[in-house]
C-alpha cells in the first residue's frame, strides 16, 4: 500500500509540473456592400375634391413606406413614378401623368425629393416614405379602382 501512495505522490508531482497549452485561433469574416428593401406598407391616394388629381397627399391619403438597409454608403435611392396605371377603370387611365416624391429618415435624411433624383444612402436602415400624385389634364377620374406601383431603386 505504501509503494501505491509513493506512486500516486509522484505521478501527481509529475502532472503538476506540465505546461499549459494555449493557442489563439482567428475568425474572419467579409461583409460584401448589399441594399436590401423592404416595403413596409403600401400608399393609398385619394381625389382632389375637382376629381382632377389622385394623391396619397391629399386628405385621407398615406404614404407608402419602405425600409431600406445598406452595408454601405455607396448606394442611391430613388423612387420613380410609373408612366401609367397598372389597373384603372374605362377612360381613366387617359391624359394622366405621375409624379413621386420621397422622403428618408435614420441613416439617410431627405425632405420632398423628386422620385427620379438620386439621393445617396448613409450606411444602416434608412426608413422611405413616397408619395404619389396622378394628374388628369382633360377631364376628371371616372368611378372606380385605380392601382399604380412605384419602382423604388437602390443602387
Amino acid at each position: 500500500m505504501k509503494k501505491l501512495f509513493v506512486a500516486a505522490v509522484i505521478t501527481a508531482a509529475t502532472m503538476s509540473n506540465a505546461e499549459a497549452a494555449t493557442a489563439t485561433m482567428p475568425f474572419s469574416s467579409t461583409v460584401s456592400a448589399t441594399c436590401n428593401i423592404a416595403i413596409d406598407s403600401a400608399g393609398i391616394m385619394t381625389p382632389s375634391s375637382d376629381q382632377t388629381q389622385l394623391s396619397s397627399q391629399e386628405q385621407g391619403g398615406s404614404a407608402g413606406l419602405a425600409t431600406i438597409t445598406t452595408t454601405g454608403a455607396s448606394f442611391d435611392v430613388t423612387a420613380s413614378a410609373p408612366t401609367a396605371f397598372s389597373a384603372a377603370p374605362a377612360g381613366g387611365e387617359t391624359n394622366v401623368t405621375f409624379a413621386s416624391l420621397y422622403s428618408a429618415t435614420g441613416a439617410t435624411t431627405a425632405t420632398d425629393v423628386a422620385g427620379a433624383t438620386p439621393t445617396a444612402l448613409g450606411t444602416g436602415v434608412t426608413n422611405l416614405a413616397v408619395d404619389l400624385t396622378a394628374t388628369k389634364s382633360t377631364g376628371i377620374f371616372p368611378e372606380g379602382n385605380y392601382s399604380a406601383d412605384v419602382t423604388i431603386t437602390c443602387e
